[in-house]
Formats: C-alpha cells, sequence, structure tokens
C-alpha cells in the first residue's frame, strides 16, 4: 500500500438559481433587442442611401430626357427653316409664274375680245363712263378706229363728247374732267393688276 496521497477532483453539480437565469435572460433579451435595434438603423440607412440614388438616378435621367428632346425639338426647328428657305422661294417663283401666266392669257383673251372692233369700244365706253357720273365727264378720248364702229345710239345714249385719240390702243378709253382724267386704258389696268399679284409697287 502506498503512502503517497492521491487526488481526484471532485464536481459538485450545480443547483439552479432562478435569480442567475433571469438575469441572464434579460441579459440575452436586451443584447437581441439593441442588435435589432441596429439593424432597424443600418436597415434605415441603407433604404436612405438607396432612395437617395435612386433619386439622382431619376433627375438624371429626367435631364438626359429633356436634354434629348430639347436637341431634337432643335433640330427639328432647324430642319423647318432649311425647308422654308428651300420652298419659301420656289413657291414665291411658282406664284410669280401663274400670276404671269395669268396675266397673258387674261391679255390674250381681250386681244381676241378687241378684235371685234365693236365689242371692243362698247366696253371701253361702259368700263370709263360706269364709274362716273356723265354729267361731270367733259370728253371721252378713243381711238379713232373705235369711234368708227362705236353705233350712234351708245354715243347717242353716252350724252358725252368723244374725241378720237390715235396715241390709244384699241379698246381704251380716257375720260377727262374739269380737275383730272380717268384712264380706263386696258394695259393700265393690266398693269396694276400684274402689280397686285406680283406684289409690285404702285
Amino acid at each position: 500500500m502506498s503512502t503517497e496521497a492521491r487526488f481526484s477532483p471532485l464536481s459538485y453539480p450545480a443547483l439552479p438559481d432562478s435569480r442567475q437565469e433571469r438575469v441572464e435572460e434579460q441579459a440575452r433579451a436586451r443584447g437581441h433587442a439593441a442588435g435589432y435595434a441596429a439593424g432597424l438603423r443600418a436597415a434605415a440607412v441603407a433604404v436612405k442611401e438607396q432612395q437617395a440614388r435612386l433619386q439622382a438616378e431619376h433627375e438624371a435621367a429626367v435631364r438626359n430626357g429633356q436634354a434629348r428632346v430639347e436637341q431634337t425639338v432643335q433640330a427639328l426647328n432647324m430642319a423647318v427653316r432649311a425647308l422654308q428657305q428651300r420652298t419659301v422661294p420656289v413657291l414665291a417663283d411658282a406664284q410669280d409664274t401663274l400670276a404671269a401666266a395669268a396675266l397673258e392669257l387674261a391679255e390674250a383673251v381681250l386681244g381676241c375680245e378687241l378684235a371685234d372692233g365693236g365689242r371692243g369700244a362698247r366696253a371701253a365706253v361702259a368700263r370709263v363712263l360706269q364709274q362716273v357720273d356723265a354729267a361731270s365727264v367733259q370728253k371721252v378720248r378713243m381711238h379713232p378706229a373705235d369711234l368708227t364702229v362705236l353705233d350712234p345710239d351708245v354715243r347717242g345714249r353716252a350724252g358725252v363728247e368723244f374725241v378720237p385719240d390715235s396715241s390709244l390702243a384699241r379698246g381704251d378709253a380716257v375720260a377727262e374732267f374739269a380737275d383730272g382724267y380717268l384712264d380706263a386704258k386696258i394695259g393700265t389696268a393690266l398693269a396694276r393688276a400684274k402689280a397686285a399679284l406680283l406684289g409690285e409697287g404702285p
């Protein structure tokens, strides 16, 4: 038998301490609550950052969209101006050409009408006297050939003095008054029509 003493660990069973358990449970609950609150705060920060990022991206997209729209509008305006610069002169030339052609046609028609001397002479008398009071007319000047084919009845009903004037063309007439005259020449009427149609000065 050995004289050396041997020791062995002795373990005592832990007795449940309800107070200690409550403290630990409270500590766990506080830790859980603190962690949950920290998580909520971190999530709120992340959400705010995400919202700010999305807002910035949205504003940038809107600015880019507006810039593209403005560029497109400017390009369209430039295209419209370029088109107008090309088409307006062409349209103006076309209008002038049509007006000139219409006047040439009118002159040709008038020429045909005036070829019938009697009809042209009667038209000249009607044109010169329809706008005025015949009593105020001192005399009416006409081409001599028109006066020779003018019916005596027409001259009599007109009630004015007719004077031959070889400086006038066939179908022309000029009424003279005490203080002026009325030009009823066809060439003058055509010149007025041409000036009005082509936008020329008086």
